[in-house]
C-alpha cells in the first residue's frame, strides 16, 4: 500500500516536473507583449513619412519667413511617438505588477538623472520666452520639451519591459528592418530617382486633401548621397553610427550558419548607409564605436586573430567596394577633409575675415541703400517711385548697362555689384530691393510705405538695424571648418553663460542664435540668406535648450552607462550571448555619442538611441545579476 502511494505521488508531480524543465530548456522563449510598444517604436517612428502642413509660429514665421509649412519628416513622427508614449505611460501604471522588479543603486542612479533632466526640460519650456514653440517644437524639427519627455518614456520603460534574450532578439530584428528599408530607398536616393518624391510615394506619404499642396516639392536627396526616411543624409549618419557596430559584433559572435547570414547582410548594409549618406559625423562615431569594441574584444580578437583578421577583411573589402561604386567619394573627399578640418583645430588662428569680403558694411538711410566696399568706395542706389537711381560718394551718377535683357554696373568699381526691385514677405506681395553681388543676392531691403528702405532678412519679416558682428568665442579664422560649424560654434558658445541653470527652451536655438549676422553668415556660407535653426551638436543642443542641470544629467546617464558596461564585458576571454549583445548596444550608444559631437538629435534617429540605451541597461542589470548570482 505505501509503494503504491509513492508511485502514485511519483505521478501527480510528474507534469509539474515536466512544465518545470520545459520552462527551463528555452528561459528565453516565452512572449513579451509588454514590450512590443518599445519595438513598434523603434520601427515605426524612423520610417514613418508623412505629410503634416505645420502653421508656424508666428515669431518664428519672422525669422524663418512662412507662414505654413509641409513637414514629412518630423510632425507626424513626434505624433506617433506621442501616442506610444501614452500608451507605454498608461501599460505601465494598469500592469505595474507584472513588470520584472529591478532595483538598485545603479538603477536609483539613472532614475534620479533622468527625473532631473525631465524636470529642467519643463521648466525650460515653461520660462522660454517661446513657450509654444519650446513645448511643441519648430516648424520642420518638432523636437520640443513634449517629445524629449517621450524619449524618456521610451528609456525607463524599455529599461523595465524587457525581460528575456528574446526581447534582444526582437530588438534586432526591428533594427534589421529599418536598415533594409532604408537601405532600398537608399539605392534609388543615390542614383538621383528619390521613391518618396515620385507620384507613387507621394500617394502612400501624403493625404489625398493635401496632395495639391506638394505639386512644387522636390527630392531631398542628392545623387551620390542618400538618407532613407531621416530627412538629412547626417542624421542618417548618426543612425548608421548606432547599427552598423552592433550589427558587426553582433555578427562576429553569431554560432549559427543563419544568424551569421542574415547579421552580416545587416552589417553590410549598415555599412552601405553609412557610406552612401557621406555623413563625416557618421564616420566619426562609427570609428569611436569600433575603439570601443577592439578594447571590450581584444583578448577574443588576439586569441582568434585569424578569425578576426577575416573579418576586418570583409569590411574593408565592402567598405573599397561601395567607395568606388560612389565614385571614391570617401578616399578623394570626405576623408581627407575630415583629416584636414581635425587638422585646422589644433592650428593657429587664422585672420579676420572681415576684410576679405567684398563689402564692408551695407545700410538704409532713408530712401536710399548705401554699399561701402573694402577699398572705401561708397555706392548709393536711391529709391524714386518705382525706379533707382546710382551715385557714387561723391555725388557722380554710376552708369548701368542692359545686355541680353540683364542690368549690370559699367563702373569697374562696383563691378560685382547690382541692385534689383524683388517681391519679398510672408505674403510675397511687399515690395523691396535686392543688393546682388557675383550674381547673387546677398543683402535686402523692404520697403516701407512711405517709400523709406530698411536693412532686412530674406524674407523682408525681420528689419536689422546694423551689421555688426555679435559676441563670438573661438574659430577665428576656422569659420568654414566642418561644413560651417566652426562659424556656429563660435556664436553659440558665448550664449552658454546664460544657460548655466535652465535653457532658452528646447528647440527655441533658430530664435535665440544671432541670426541678423549677415555678414559672418556671408563668409562660412557664401550666403547670407541662411538661416541656422540647430547647433550641429547635440550636447551644445542640449545646454542652450534645456540648461546646463539638464546637461549634467544626461552625461550622468550615458557616462554611467557606458562605465558599467566597459566593467561587465571589456576584455573578457568568453561572452554569453547575453553579454555579447549588451556590449553590442553599448557600441551602438558610443557610436551615437561620438556622431553627436556634429550632429543634433532628431526624431527620425533619437527614438533609435533612447531604446538601445534603455535595453542596454537593462540587460547589463540582468547580466550583473547574473554575475552576483554565479557561484
Amino acid at each position: 500500500m505505501s509503494q503504491k502511494r509513492k508511485q502514485a505521488s511519483a505521478k501527480r508531480a510528474e507534469p509539474a516536473k515536466n512544465t518545470a524543465s520545459a520552462a527551463g530548456k528555452a528561459p528565453g522563449a516565452e512572449k513579451n507583449r509588454l514590450f512590443f510598444p518599445v519595438l513598434l517604436a523603434l520601427t515605426l517612428v524612423p520610417l514613418l513619412v508623412h505629410l503634416v502642413i505645420v502653421s508656424v509660429d508666428p515669431n518664428e514665421a519672422a525669422q524663418v519667413g512662412t507662414a505654413a509649412y509641409g513637414d514629412f519628416f518630423s510632425r507626424a513622427k513626434a505624433f506617433v511617438l506621442l501616442l506610444i508614449g501614452i500608451a507605454m505611460l498608461v501599460l505601465g501604471i494598469v500592469f505595474r505588477r507584472k513588470f520584472p522588479e529591478k532595483r538598485g543603486r545603479v538603477l536609483n542612479t539613472y532614475l534620479i538623472a533622468g527625473g532631473a533632466f525631465a524636470l529642467f526640460t519643463l521648466l525650460s519650456a515653461a520660462f522660454s520666452g517661446y513657450a509654444s514653440i519650446a513645448f511643441w517644437g519648430a516648424h520642420d524639427r518638432a523636437e520640443g520639451a513634449v517629445t524629449i519627455l517621450c524619449y524618456l518614456v521610451l528609456l525607463f520603460y524599455s529599461i523595465y519591459a524587457y525581460r528575456t534574450e528574446r526581447d534582444s532578439r526582437n530588438i534586432v530584428i526591428a533594427l534589421g528592418i529599418v536598415v533594409s528599408v532604408c537601405a532600398f530607398l537608399g539605392v534609388f536616393q543615390f542614383f538621383g530617382h528619390d521613391l518618396l518624391f515620385t507620384d507613387f510615394g507621394k500617394s502612400l506619404t501624403t493625404a489625398p486633401w493635401d496632395r495639391d499642396k506638394v505639386t512644387d516639392m522636390y527630392s531631398l536627396s542628392q545623387s551620390g548621397r542618400l538618407y532613407g526616411t531621416f530627412f538629412h543624409r547626417d542624421y542618417m549618419g548618426s543612425f548608421a553610427g548606432i547599427v552598423f557596430p552592433m550589427f558587426l559584433a553582433l555578427a562576429c559572435f553569431a554560432k549559427s550558419l543563419r544568424s551569421r547570414i542574415a547579421l552580416w547582410g545587416m552589417a553590410l548594409l549598415s555599412l552601405w548607409l553609412l557610406l552612401g549618406s557621406t555623413s563625416r559625423a557618421g564616420l566619426v562615431g562609427v570609428f569611436a564605436a569600433l575603439v570601443f569594441c577592439a578594447v571590450f574584444f581584444g583578448k577574443k580578437i588576439v586569441r582568434h586573430w585569424k578569425i578576426s583578421a577575416g573579418c576586418a577583411a570583409a569590411v574593408l573589402v565592402a567598405f573599397i567596394g561601395l567607395n568606388a561604386a560612389s565614385g571614391d567619394v570617401y578616399t578623394r573627399s570626405r576623408i581627407p577633409s575630415l583629416f584636414s578640418d581635425i587638422a585646422g583645430i589644433f592650428q593657429s588662428g587664422g585672420a579676420d575675415y572681415l576684410p576679405q569680403l567684398p563689402v564692408k558694411d551695407v545700410s538704409a538711410q532713408g530712401n536710399t541703400a548705401v554699399v561701402v566696399t573694402q577699398k572705401n568706395d561708397v555706392l548709393k542706389a536711391t529709391l524714386n517711385d518705382h525706379s533707382m537711381s546710382l551715385k557714387d560718394q561723391n555725388g557722380q551718377k554710376i552708369s548701368v548697362e542692359t545686355k541680353d535683357g540683364n542690368s549690370a554696373i559699367a563702373d569697374e568699381r562696383f563691378k560685382q555689384f547690382n541692385f534689383k526691385l524683388v517681391k519679398m514677405g510672408l505674403n510675397k506681395d511687399s515690395r523691396g530691393i535686392a543688393l546682388f553681388i557675383d550674381g547673387q543676392p546677398q543683402f535686402f531691403f523692404r520697403i516701407g510705405s512711405d517709400q523709406t528702405l530698411h536693412l532686412t532678412n530674406a524674407a523682408g519679416t525681420k528689419d536689422i538695424d546694423s551689421l555688426k558682428t555679435p559676441p563670438s568665442f573661438g574659430f577665428q579664422g576656422k569659420e568654414r571648418l566642418g561644413s560651417a560649424r566652426g562659424y556656429i560654434w563660435s556664436r553659440t558658445l558665448p550664449m552658454l553663460p546664460g544657460h548655466l541653470l535652465l535653457g532658452a527652451g528646447p528647440d527655441t536655438f533658430v530664435l535665440n542664435f544671432p541670426q541678423d549676422d549677415l555678414l559672418g553668415k556671408y563668409w562660412a556660407y557664401g550666403t547670407t540668406n541662411m538661416i541656422v535653426d540647430k547647433p550641429h551638436n547635440l550636447y551644445l543642443q542640449i545646454m542652450t535648450g534645456e540648461g546646463g542641470v539638464a546637461l549634467l544629467a544626461f552625461l550622468l546617464i550615458v557616462l554611467l552607462y557606458v562605465i558599467d558596461s566597459i566593467r561587465l564585458y571589456a576584455l573578457k576571454k568568453e561572452y554569453r550571448q547575453s553579454q555579447v549583445f549588451g556590449a553590442a548596444a553599448c557600441f551602438g550608444v558610443v557610436g551615437y555619442l561620438f556622431a553627436g559631437l556634429f550632429n543634433d538629435s532628431v526624431v527620425s534617429v533619437a527614438p533609435v538611441f533612447w531604446i538601445v540605451l534603455g535595453v542596454g541597461i537593462a540587460v547589463n542589470f540582468q547580466n550583473r545579476k547574473e554575475l552576483h548570482d554565479a557561484p
